[in-house]
């Protein structure tokens, strides 16, 4: 008699429990790359896209050496987010090789540096002078680069950048900072 009590105990004990347990939420979405194009002399830009959720955010830091100057500064696309997103991913930015690393050196070069975590999965690559490369990731960096530069009205990331259109880009930023 004392097990089957015990027993039903058990069995009231668990149903209730199991209806009072806490529901478990699921973490929110992440997403976020980081990609940095440095030019010959002129230095370099970070474009640094996030999504939390259905949060999206947007962050251009530019490393101007030669002029010693740095900035940061909060930008949108052109497009809706997921319209940018979603143009990334059909140029192959998930299919990305994750450690890659292009052996062609140049003196005075530009390239890419990519950071991509997405679906729980983090990605880095370097592709020097994506321009003299036939490789599959350095065609898809110059597409995602030229688009990316268009969304975010940038030249640095244009696949055939203009080193004086460049170059005053950065001096132009550098001095609004200063102001």
């Amino acid at each position: 008699m004392k097990a089957r009590k015990y027993l039903l105990f058990c069995i009231l004990f668990s149903l209730f429990a199991i209806g009072c347990a806490p529901a478990v939420t699921p973490a929110p979405e992440f997403a976020e790359l980081r990609l940095h194009r440095w030019t010959g002399l002129e230095g370099g830009e970070t474009l640094v896209i996030r999504r939390v959720g259905n949060e999206w955010s947007a962050m251009l830091l530019g490393d101007g050496d030669r002029f010693s100057c740095l900035y940061q500064k909060s930008v949108k696309p052109k497009s809706e987010w997921q319209v940018v997103w979603d143009r990334m991913i059909s140029l192959g930015l998930d299919s990305l090789p994750n450690a890659y690393k292009a052996e062609y050196v140049v003196e005075d070069g530009n390239g890419y540096e990519v950071e991509l975590s997405y679906q729980g999965k983090l990605k880095r690559l370097s592709i020097p002078h994506p321009e003299f490369q036939n490789s599959s990731a350095a065609k898809q960096i110059l597409e995602i680069g030229d688009f990316l530069s268009r969304e975010f009205d940038t030249p640095v990331f244009v696949a055939k950048y203009d080193r004086g259109k460049v170059g005053d880009y950065l001096i132009a930023n550098c001095e609004e900072l200063r102001k």
